[in-house]
Order: structure tokens, then sequence, then C-alpha cells
């Protein structure tokens, strides 16, 4: 009886160290400047240990100061084409019909390979800074967080990725890489324990059910950004006014949703609160 009472014990202590419930999901909507990729900071004072951050526009430049065994980082710059790249396909735009533009099958498809970077980046994560690798981003626990920072470069890699440089997008096309994206989102969302902070700007959207305008992440095409949402258990409106920075979980014109803030208005720009509300459902930091 008393080894039967010892392993029950044993295996308590084991579970009570480790998280049943996975990281909040978090997505940062806001227009450039609002401190979308500053806030990045205040997750240190929630308690995680390791944040690591995959940034697809130069922003690090904002959180530099963070020291290297607090904040990794891998930067994957913006699709971009060489100049001859760019002088073959202008002379292509200048003597091609719209009609033949438009089944033009690969421009260049070989030079647009960021979006694959990304998902060989999430898959192994090896650090810009200290070339410290961290394994794949589903095996980390609820110490760490992970930033993508942010959704705008992401939807760049994903079109790349299926056009290369034509500059007549097919509806196909489209929906190839709408569909790209949203298995990254769902990827993130359902198989990473870990928190994970995605950042994205804001565009105004078409409700089709309402008629009316919403503001919604800025993403590939009208049918992807109703679907965002749905994944993250916090959608949060990230705000500037002068010198003041605010979050609100209940902008009016704003697809937003909140598992861990208070539906509110002028919140601190931090993830502090988010990350206790988590806790006190029983999150664990492990």
């Amino acid at each position: 009886m008393t080894a039967i009472h010892s392993s029950v014990a044993q295996t308590s202590v084991t579970q009570s160290n480790d998280s049943v419930v996975p990281g909040p999901k978090v997505l940062l909507l806001g227009a450039p400047g609002t401190g979308k990729t500053y806030a990045i900071r205040t997750l240190f004072d929630a308690g995680i240990k390791k944040v690591a951050a995959v940034f697809t526009e130069p922003s690090m430049e904002s959180v530099s100061d963070i020291p290297p065994e607090l904040l990794s980082w891998h930067y994957i710059p913006p699709a971009t084409a060489s100049w001859e790249t760019m002088i073959s396909q202008s002379k292509k735009i200048n003597t091609l019909s719209f009609d033949a533009l438009t089944k033009l099958s690969d421009m260049d498809k070989r030079q647009y390979t960021q979006f694959i970077d990304f998902i060989t980046c999430l898959s192994n994560f090896t650090c810009d800074r200290t070339g410290e690798n961290l394994g794949p981003v589903d095996s980390w626990g609820t110490d760490r967080a992970l930033v993508i920072d942010s959704m705008s470069g992401l939807n760049l890699m994903a079109m790349k990725l299926v056009t290369g440089g034509k500059p007549v997008k097919s509806q196909a096309d489209w929906q190839v890489a709408q569909e790209n994206i949203e298995q990254v989102i769902i990827k993130l969302t359902t198989d990473v324990k870990c928190t994970v902070i995605v950042t994205a700007h804001l565009e105004r959207e078409t409700d089709e059910i309402t008629g009316g305008t919403t503001l919604m992440a800025s993403t590939l095409g009208r049918k992807l950004a109703p679907k965002i949402p749905r994944f993250f258990s916090d959608c949060v409106h990230v705000i500037r006014v002068a010198d003041r920075f605010t979050w609100s979980t209940a902008t009016a014109n704003a697809d937003l949703k909140t598992r861990n803030l208070k539906i509110a208005d002028n919140l601190p720009p931090s993830f502090k609160p988010l990350i206790d509300a988590w806790k006190a459902r029983g999150g664990v930091i492990a």
C-alpha cells in the first residue's frame, strides 16, 4: 500500500508541474506604430522565460535591447527579386497582352522560397543572434512564447510561393496562397503548446452578413480574413493616440474576441493581465 501511495503522490507532483491548458494564442491587430512589437517585452513580466520571434519585416530593432538569452529571433526578409529578374518581368509586361500575362505559369518562382524558409524555421528554430538551436516550435513548453511578426510579410511569402513574379494573379493562385496561410494559422493555434502571438495590420473588409465594414486582419482576400479570429483565444486591437498606447477588446467595428481579457477599452498594453487570467484558469508556466 505504501508503494502504491508513493507512486500516486509522485504522479500527482509530475502532473502539477505541467500545464494541461495550452498557452494563449493571441492575435494583435493594429496600425503601424501602435506598439505591437514593443509589447513583446511584457511577456517577461508575465513569467515567460524565453521568447522566440520570427520576423518577416525588419522590426526587431524595437526589442533589440532585450538580452539574447531571453529573446531569440530569426529574420526572413520580404520576398524580393534581383534587378535582372525585375528587368525580365518588366519586358514581359511591356510586350505581352493581359491575357498572355495571366497564362504565364512560371516567372522565376524558384527565387521566391521565403515561405518554405518560414516553415523550415518553425520546424527547427535557430536563433540569428546566437546560433542556438531551439528545435521545433511544437515541442516547446508553456515557459516559452513564439511571436510571428507579422502576418503582412507572411502574406507576401505565401503569394509569391504560388505565383513567383507573375504580375497577374488568377483566382486559383489566390485560393492556393490562402490555403497556405490558413494551414499555418491552424498549426500554430492547435499543435503548439506554448503561448503564440501573431501580429497583423488592419484592413477594412465588407461583412457579407451585415453588409457593413469591419476592421479585420490584413491578409489574402476577403474570404480568409473572417476565418482567422476563430482559431485564436484572444484577438486584441492595439491603439495609439498621440503618445498613449492602449489595447481594446471592445472596438465596435473590429473583429475581436477574448477568453482571457475582459471586454473593455483602454486596457494596459501588456500581456501580463492576459497570462495571469490564463493561469487562473489552470495554466502553468512549465
